[in-house]
């Protein structure tokens, strides 16, 4: 099963993810399950196969929580005493009530209605609920947020990146000049970590607080001496997306040798309802990976 496949991230989450992904809250929660309901037919197994019944009265009410009264009761069997209770409701303490223990283990007791009513598969029920829940959420937000198609982004966003030999620098656009936020990624960080990173900048570039940098101070927050070095010794390409598709310009060195020039030759075009965001990070990377450079 391939990594970038829905059903793989269902499972297992996406690289670069940190939370507990889905399977592994199973691996955890299922054993426990399972061991539960395991005891518990086994204790229901073993007081049915050698059943004694007698009747005492409720000693004790007791809360937990809010899961409700807690009935507790005492018996006696050869001169020894034992105890046991259940959830219940409706009862008083001096009530009379019905008790079936084991006759060769006594620590093994039930009130008649639990005897007669079976295991209780509540914790089945509750597990399964939760399983679906917990699954239906996590589908969503896959949907929403890792879907095959590039996810749907409204207005137009803009995001310049270079690539320099150690990192990538995102920097937001606005529609008037670079301003922060700046984001910066090794160059060895998953696909996982670039998409994400770039879907920051462009919810940056639509609706984060525009402040205005010099060019000064911009290419300080880059953490670059200067704007020539940075021309020198990195890549760039300029994401732009509306509503239905998104581009990639990058650059080359301008024939002068003084800075960068737009290379529209290899500008490349996606289609936002149908192109896979994977085939975005992969091309962006690309241009700016493999562009020749006097590194």
């Amino acid at each position: 099963m391939k990594s970038d496949s829905k059903i793989y991230r269902f499972f297992f989450g996406r690289r670069g993810e940190r939370h507990l992904p889905f399977g592994a809250m199973l691996l955890i929660l299922v054993p426990f399950l399972i061991g539960g309901l395991f005891f518990q037919n086994r204790k229901y197994n073993a007081l049915s196969a050698n059943p004694e019944h007698t009747s005492t009265v409720i000693s004790d009410i007791g809360y937990t929580g809010n899961s409700g009264p807690i009935i507790h009761y005492k018996f006696t069997v050869n001169g020894v005493t034992y105890k046991g209770g259940m959830y219940a409701n409706g009862f008083a303490v001096g009530d009379s009530i019905g008790v079936v223990y084991q006759k060769d283990n006594p620590e093994n007791n039930m009130t008649v209605f639990e005897y007669y009513d079976g295991p209780s598969y509540g914790s089945v029920a509750i597990f399964v609920i939760a399983a679906i829940v917990l699954a239906l959420y996590r589908w969503r937000k896959i949907n929403r947020k890792y879907n095959d198609s590039c996810p749907e982004l409204d207005g137009t966003g803009r995001c310049c990146i270079y690539r320099t030999d150690k990192e990538y620098i995102f920097v937001t656009i606005y529609n008037v000049t670079a301003s922060l936020p700046i984001k910066f990624l090794p160059i060895g960080c998953s696909n996982g970590e670039f998409e994400n990173t770039l879907m920051e900048i462009f919810h940056a570039s639509l609706h984060g607080k525009y402040v205005e940098l010099k060019n000064a101070e911009l290419i300080k927050a880059m953490k670059q001496r200067s704007w020539r070095q940075l021309y020198q010794h990195s890549t760039c390409v300029l994401l732009k997306h509306d509503s239905h598709t998104l581009e990639i310009l990058p650059t080359r060195k301008a024939t002068d040798g003084k800075g960068l020039d737009w290379d529209y030759a290899r500008a490349l075009s996606f289609d936002l309802g149908n192109d896979s965001i994977y085939d975005i990070v992969s091309e962006t990377r690309k241009l700016l990976d493999n562009h020749e450079t006097d590194r």
